[in-house]
């Protein structure tokens, strides 16, 4: 029975290779026939020029004598007809490339017809293999235990995944903060510069509210991410905030002494904002890292068991 049904999920392995092989292969077939097909209409194109070029020289024309005196007509009329000859010798062999490449095609299109069960036969006789093992005590613990860790693994992806996700809002909402906080920053100094008014105070403003906007929500996005990290037994502690207070200067005050306040209180906010973006941006950078080796390590342990049941003895 062990051989038997070893044999069964060998050929069914071997019938699942070559499909995927078929599949891959009717993938660059399709693109090469896309590819030759696009290359044919230019040659196509380019070849009704040349042969233009060959027709005008065989008739009269002030064209034909400013040819005449530059260069003998015969010279110039060659010249174009083995331009003419290249362009067509060229079209000939890429419509016997599509050709080939079509053919190709149908092959891989009997291929894939011919094996197009073969991973669902896999799948089901690789069931059928780890549901008797589940049922052999001798392997079924192994089994388990491969599985435990694979859930183990599943589970700290999850989490970095979860952490990262929150991480990169938190970066995009500082961003956000940052830039609103330059254009206002940039506002702010044409303001000092005697050029400002009501509009650049308006202007300076309104981004400051932006800024005020996208601080908000990322703060609420550090709790989060502040609790991701906590279940994966880390801890960091950020927080940003802009004063209600920025207004207050340029509204109820007038003059240098309350803008210059103001633009101060702006770069400080921006200081800040940098500061908590280069604080995360490492960490996310090493969460991402540590999710893709998490994710590589997934893959290998399920592979891994895949083999094990592949190359499992049930007759032990």
């Amino acid at each position: 029975m062990s051989n038997n049904m070893n044999l069964q999920l060998r050929e069914a392995k071997d019938r699942m290779f070559h499909l995927h092989k078929a599949e891959r292969k009717r993938t660059d077939l399709l693109t090469r026939v896309y590819e030759q097909e696009r290359l044919i209409l230019r040659l196509e194109l380019q070849l009704e020029s040349e042969q233009k070029d060959v027709e005008q020289l065989t008739r009269l024309s002030l064209a034909n004598l400013f040819h005449t005196i530059l260069r003998s007509k015969s010279e110039q009329l060659e010249l174009e007809r083995q331009e003419a000859l290249a362009a067509a010798l060229q079209l000939e062999a890429a419509k016997q490339q599509l050709r080939d490449a079509q053919q190709s095609l149908i092959q891989v299109g009997d291929d894939l017809a011919n094996f197009q069960r073969a991973e669902d036969d896999y799948k089901r006789l690789l069931a059928a293999k780890e549901s008797t093992i589940l049922n052999t005590p001798s392997l079924s613990r192994e089994l388990e235990s491969m599985d435990d860790e694979i859930d183990d693994q599943k589970l700290l992806v999850k989490e970095l995944q979860e952490a990262l996700t929150v991480g990169k809002l938190v970066l995009a909402s500082l961003t956000d903060a940052s830039n609103s906080l330059e254009k206002a920053e940039n506002w702010g100094k044409w303001d000092l510069w005697g050029g400002g008014g009501m509009i650049s105070t308006h202007a300076k403003h309104s981004h400051v509210d932006d800024a005020k906007r996208f601080i908000h929500q990322a703060n609420h996005q550090l709790l989060n991410f502040r609790d991701e990290l906590t279940d994966l037994n880390r801890s960091f502690h950020i927080s940003i905030d802009i004063s209600d207070t920025l207004k207050m200067a340029d509204y109820w005050f007038d003059g240098l002494i309350a803008d210059w306040i103001v633009q101060g209180r702006i770069q400080n906010s921006q200081s800040q904002t940098l500061s908590s973006l280069n604080k995360i941006r490492p960490l996310v950078a090493q969460l991402q890292k540590e999710h893709s080796s998490a994710e590589a390590t997934l893959s290998g342990l399920i592979s891994r068991r895949i083999q094990w049941i592949e190359e499992s003895n049930l007759d032990n």
